[in-house]
């Protein structure tokens, strides 16, 4: 079986690269449906009276129940039912989730944690719900619009999964306040204290000042602006890409496995569509395009990783001696 990480969005890796056992995950899998039709009371695992054994599905179906108090998170999960999407929790040694999108398997990190001391720690029950939450709009992603390696040139592949990297974002801290308004506000304040802090301030501090902009779009655009503003966030987003398309390079037949296009603003705005099917990015494309905040590369290594990419994706090698144009390389060695 073959997994996709949430850090490298197309790149699929064997699973005797992580932690991840094929039988141990088979035993312990859950369909979503299945899990969204069990009720869990939210005080289920702070009730002093129950003494019993939790496991896996427990914490699943508990973190279930929470985001189907969300609008937003609901119509996801109910798209992950109705496909027949499954999931379980394994160690992943420190990365978040991996996506099965052959097998319909999601996969969330239990932190190597046991059933028990998990389902005692607010902490993580709530990391495991954001993890869902990214988990699961990435779902939704992949079904609507898949790679984008075989469509865009390197540089705008680079765009595009920038653009799709803060969107999984941006969901995390509009379902987070949703569910504030929904008598469980422990996710926001999660949200406060986590590594995307300053996207949940950018948002609640836009809605003080416009409260309508939770509902025209404007409080998520200010979201997913502010997720450009982190130079780390972007680098760590521009590498886990550049990995991925060395990876394509490395397995591919063609010379240039890349696309050719650049993406248009509709391409950009479409990618922000929500459930209700409403995109927080309308008119936003052309700006996205043209200003630097977006498609500029800061990082000097990042730089440098791109700068080869370009130049191996459109290089012939034949007897170890680099090519520009195929048809001299074909002249020069005919028989190769």
């Amino acid at each position: 079986m073959e997994l996709k990480s949430n850090r490298q969005q197309k790149n699929l890796i064997e699973c005797s690269d992580c932690s991840v056992s094929d039988s141990d995950i088979e035993k312990s899998q859950w369909y979503f449906a299945e899990l969204c039709s069990e009720y869990m009371d939210i005080d289920f695992f702070d009730d002093e009276k129950n003494t019993n054994s939790f496991d896996c599905k427990d914490i699943l179906s508990w973190c279930i129940n929470i985001l189907n108090e969300s609008p937003s998170a609901r119509q996801m999960l109910k798209e992950a039912s109705d496909k027949d999407w499954k999931v379980t929790l394994d160690d992943l040694c420190g990365g978040d989730y991996y996506i099965d999108v052959e097998e319909k398997l999601l996969v969330l990190d239990n932190n190597a944690l046991e059933p028990n001391v998990y389902a005692r720690s607010n902490y993580f029950k709530n990391i495991t719900i954001v993890n869902m939450i990214k988990a699961l709009r990435d779902i939704w992603q992949e079904k609507r619009h898949g790679g984008f390696d075989e469509i865009y040139t390197p540089e705008n592949i680079l765009l595009m999964e920038r653009i799709r990297a803060a969107d999984l974002d941006v969901m995390a801290v509009f379902v987070a306040w949703e569910l504030r308004s929904e008598d469980y506000p422990d996710l926001w304040r999660h949200m406060i204290g986590s590594e995307i802090c300053d996207m949940a301030m950018a948002f609640s501090g836009y809605l003080e000042r416009d409260p309508s902009s939770q509902f025209n779009g404007q409080g998520l655009v200010a979201i997913f602006k502010q997720w450009f503003r982190s130079a780390s966030r972007v680098d760590a987003c521009d590498h886990d890409a550049l990995e991925y398309m060395d990876d394509v390079l490395l397995i591919s037949d063609s010379s240039n496995p890349f696309g050719k296009k650049k993406p248009s603003k509709m391409n950009i705005e479409i990618l922000s569509c929500l459930p209700d099917k409403t995109a927080y990015l309308q008119g936003q494309g052309s700006e996205i395009m043209s200003d630097p905040l977006y498609s500029s590369i800061d990082n000097e290594i990042n730089q440098t990783h791109l700068f080869h990419i370009v130049h191996d994706s459109k290089t012939f090698v034949v007897e170890g001696v680099a090519f520009r144009d195929a048809g001299l390389a074909q002249k020069i060695f005919p028989q190769d």
